[in-house]
């Protein structure tokens, strides 16, 4: 059974985001997040809004998925009071651990509705000194942004070097935010791009029925290391310090 929450939620406490069909379609978080895979999941509350409507949330997981954890987008929540370092965030005193390792998902800072949020199984809250952990860890990733974008924040890309994987977001409409795009030419606020695809979503493997796959001479494969390309082609290398692709 739920158990919605009656006032608002504190900050650096684990809530429970209900399944998605609790929440009315009218609720702004809609908008920002449409896979089913979000709701039923705790989340960790950053406070509230300053007219008190939202509560501002990060969302939580076992699993990080694999591109953040390439980027390092996440921490750990602990599960004791001790610390243990910049990418585990203590507990408060007195709080519970949670039953499984979690992780804070920090791709996106989310909102809602607060009445719309459920009560975690138990009391559950990171150490109020740990905001400044959180919030140093944040700034390192907006800093990265500059060349490694995966999240959709609009921001001045002036600057993006050629070279660089950035968001193309999608449609409103479309089921995901957005999709990876190799910059070729910047002329802000136009650019000339290139789509990039996982090989095995674009069926370029070799044998593929797909009619709707591209033609691999059309195509170049990303690639860490030096190689021979499909059919003697070259390849786009990574750069040393540049995590991998999904």
């Amino acid at each position: 059974p739920r158990r919605p929450i009656i006032q608002p939620p504190l900050p650096g406490k684990v809530y429970y985001m209900p399944d998605g069909r609790h929440v009315p379609p009218s609720s702004v978080i809609h908008g920002q997040k449409r896979q089913d895979g979000f709701f039923k999941h705790p989340i960790l509350s950053m406070g509230m809004s300053h007219r008190g409507k939202y509560v501002h949330f990060y969302a939580m997981t076992r699993i990080p998925p694999v591109a953040i954890w390439d980027l390092g987008m996440c921490l750990r929540l602990g599960n004791t009071m001790a610390d243990e370092g910049d990418l585990v965030l203590k507990l408060a005193k007195g709080s519970r651990h949670m039953q499984h390792q979690t992780w804070v998902n920090l791709e996106q800072r989310f909102y809602i509705e607060w009445q719309h949020l459920d009560h975690w199984a138990c009391d559950v809250c990171i150490d109020p000194e740990e905001f400044i952990k959180l919030n140093k860890k944040v700034a390192e990733l907006e800093a990265q942004q500059n060349r490694f974008i995966y999240k959709p924040l609009r921001r001045d890309l002036s600057h993006v070097e050629l070279g660089s994987v950035v968001m193309l977001p999608n449609p409103s409409t479309s089921q995901t935010l957005g999709a990876p795009a190799l910059v070729l030419q910047n002329h802000y606020p136009h650019f000339r791009f290139l789509r990039i695809k996982a090989i095995l979503d674009n069926s370029l493997q070799e044998g593929s029925s797909n009619r709707k796959a591209h033609n691999r001479s059309h195509c170049l494969e990303i690639s860490r290391y030096p190689k021979a390309g499909h059919h003697g082609a070259p390849v786009l290398l990574l750069e040393l310090d540049s995590p991998d692709m999904r």
